[in-house]
């Protein structure tokens, strides 16, 4: 089979991707939970991932019908621990999930910012390269995770420096959500709230919306259930895989990404149920684990070029004899 299923376009089994931001008391978890009601009616089949301090995610189960499965993360928040919790959901049997928030990946202790802080590398690039990494990784599995997913972020207004009458003054600038930039990219709808339910979509202010989807999410409304049964109506409904194979997806995947190795002994281990629900993405599978089979064997190329270049510490260590405080060569012999 090919790497790519490819098939007549349809929205069936599509994945709703939804980021709200804003700043405080601009009902962003209330909203993200009425809309994840309409979603999933099921209330054992939604929940909310709560990184907020006081487990202030519980406030609301008397005001969402039927309530909702939640669960608290701490800190440290590190991507590697937002993924555990993302697949104690997936486990759970969970179809749509709200994570409130995502930012402490960025800011909190044990987040992008924190590494950063803490790294030993001698230059920026260099210690930015390992947190982004595993910032990836995160990203990766809430697209792969097989759920209808909406990311709650805080936002802030930076200063910024405008020219007024000729001369510069920092004022405050548009809200901007504290996240990765790039996860944008990746979201079906960005919507800034406003408070009350109210939202906004509009480009200017950081939103995002399909045209196809801009009748949901008109100017004027709020966030509710009935925008939320109407999202999941546009997509034809729910996907009818099961929790287990919902997990079992998410971790063929996190195990290709570990190379041929680890991913032939994870399939010889599956029951042969499991092995045929997973065998149509079989060969992108393989192709996964290629990749990071050729990634490997190129950064191992990398660190023995690297030790053959001689101790960093002793710039000599290689290079031309030091004799006499005068570099000696072959032509200058």
């Amino acid at each position: 089979m090919p790497i790519v299923q490819i098939a007549p376009a349809t929205r069936q089994g599509m994945k709703l991707l939804i980021s709200l931001f804003g700043l405080s008391e601009t009902g962003k978890t209330y909203s993200a939970l009425k809309l994840a009601a309409g979603i999933e009616p099921d209330p054992r089949k939604r929940g909310l991932l709560d990184t907020e301090g006081g487990e202030r995610g519980r406030a609301y189960v008397d005001v969402i019908e039927g309530g909702y499965m939640y669960g608290s993360l701490t800190a440290p928040f590190t991507p590697e621990r937002y993924m555990e919790a993302l697949q104690d959901f997936v486990a759970a049997g969970v179809t749509t999930l709200v994570v409130d928030s995502v930012s402490h990946a960025w800011f909190a202790e044990g987040g992008i910012l924190d590494m950063v802080e803490n790294a030993t590398e001698k230059n920026d690039m260099a210690k930015w390269a390992k947190p982004k990494r595993r910032l990836g990784k995160l990203t990766r599995q809430w697209l792969g995770c097989g759920l209808h997913l909406i990311l709650c972020s805080r936002a802030k207004q930076p200063m910024i420096e405008e020219n007024i009458d000729g001369k510069k003054k920092y004022v405050v600038g548009p809200v901007v959500p504290i996240q990765e930039k790039s996860l944008r990219y990746d979201m079906t709808i960005m919507a800034m709230m406003l408070g009350d339910g109210e939202f906004t979509v509009d480009k200017q202010w950081g939103g995002k919306c399909p045209g196809s989807l801009r009748p949901i999410f008109a100017a004027g409304t709020k966030m509710d259930e009935a925008m939320g049964k109407r999202l999941i109506d546009w997509i034809g409904g729910q996907d009818a895989a099961s929790s287990h194979q919902r997990a079992l997806a998410l971790k063929a995947d996190e195990v290709a990404q570990y190379g041929t190795d680890q991913f032939r002994n994870f399939w010889k281990a599956l029951k042969q149920d499991e092995r045929d629900f997973l065998k149509p993405k079989l060969d992108n599978y393989q192709s996964v684990a290629k990749a990071a089979d050729d990634e490997a064997t190129r950064l191992a190329a990398g660190e023995r070029e690297n030790s053959q270049s001689g101790d960093a510490s002793d710039p000599f260590g290689n290079g031309p004899a030091l004799q006499g405080g005068v570099v000696h060569t072959s032509e200058a012999a």
